[in-house]
């Protein structure tokens, strides 16, 4: 068995795969399983990570590489991953981010000190002219963690946290490409019972402000806001069912709502998208909403601008997708 399972989804990432890929080969960690998953790349892609695999040739016997059917999206990519690893951890690394070379012996060394369910650790996010560490986990106890995660002043990003395989037994994979993070790391910390953090900052987030995935545009602020709302509502049910224990539920259930309908403030000049909001609004505590801690300001500052009538005008966004 293989100490550390690394999920590698790979898709239009031909600029930034081999940053990735030699990143991943060069670990100090040696038995670790590499499960590279193609879902069905149109671009260079692949052949670029078949030539840089030719030259480590000592890590051959641990690569797996498959190909989806059909093109599949993120969720369906990483559940094969998940039901094909080996490997005693799991974790994901997206093709265009790449991480430090110690990164998973270290992880993997602390979880075996702490006997740990998941280990967590630092991340940056980078741009062509900005490198900014962000911290990964504020709170030991893993129940603040998972609070303070739930009202992302922590993230719930999966690619800067390691789980023990097992966790993932019992959890729901998610639908859609929005919020698919949030319900896998929610459902995963739901059977963790002790978590570790290494404050370093490993994992490097390519974050390209010009991609295309950037753009706004009313058709995608739309389809964010559904498949968001989507998985939203699935992790709504997972705290109705007890399966995750949160102090405020209700308060809980109200952020998430929010978190979602957020995805169409872009748009609020159209009728739809504003009456959406403002039945999700209704349901928030105002004061509470403002006065708590853990809300994240831009988000406070979105619920302020709304409700004094400061919205988007539609000619700064586009009508088409």
């Amino acid at each position: 068995m293989a100490k550390v399972s690394v999920i590698v989804p790979v898709y239009g990432v031909e600029e930034y795969i081999e940053r990735c890929v030699r990143s991943l080969f060069e670990q100090t960690l040696d038995n670790i399983e590499y499960l590279f998953v193609d879902d069905c790349t149109t671009d260079m892609s692949m052949e670029i990570l078949y030539s840089v695999l030719e030259e480590y040739p000592q890590r051959k016997r641990q690569v797996r590489i498959h190909r989806m059917e059909q093109n599949s999206g993120l969720p369906a990519v990483r559940k094969w991953g998940v039901l094909n690893a080996t490997g005693e951890y799991v974790v994901h690394c997206d093709s265009d981010d790449w991480v430090d070379k110690d990164m998973y012996r270290a992880m993997y060394e602390k979880a075996k000190e702490a006997d740990a369910d998941v280990v967590v650790c630092d991340f940056a996010k980078v741009t062509e002219d900005n490198r900014t560490i962000v911290i990964g986990c504020h709170f030991a106890d893993i129940k603040e963690f998972t609070e303070n995660c739930l009202f992302q002043r922590d993230s719930w990003s999966l690619c800067n946290k390691m789980f023990r395989n097992t966790c993932y037994n019992k959890i729901i994979f998610p639908e859609g490409t929005m919020g698919e993070d949030m319900l896998t790391f929610f459902q995963l910390f739901s059977h963790c019972k002790n978590i570790a953090y290494i404050p370093k900052d490993y994992y490097n987030y390519w974050y390209n402000k010009d991609s295309i995935t950037q753009a706004k545009t009313v058709a995608k602020c739309k389809r964010n806001y559904e498949l968001m709302k989507g998985n939203v509502d699935r992790l709504i049910g997972i705290i109705d069912a007890g399966q995750l224990v949160v102090k405020d539920k209700a308060f809980a259930k109200s952020y998430l709502r929010f978190a979602s309908v957020y995805h169409l403030y872009n748009v609020l000049y159209l009728k739809e998208c504003r009456k959406e909001w403002n039945k999700v609004c209704k349901e928030m505590p105002l004061l509470k909403f403002i006065l708590s801690r853990r809300i994240p300001t831009y988000y406070k500052m979105m619920y302020i601008l709304v409700a004094f009538h400061v919205l988007p005008t539609k000619k700064h966004y586009a009508t088409n997708s």
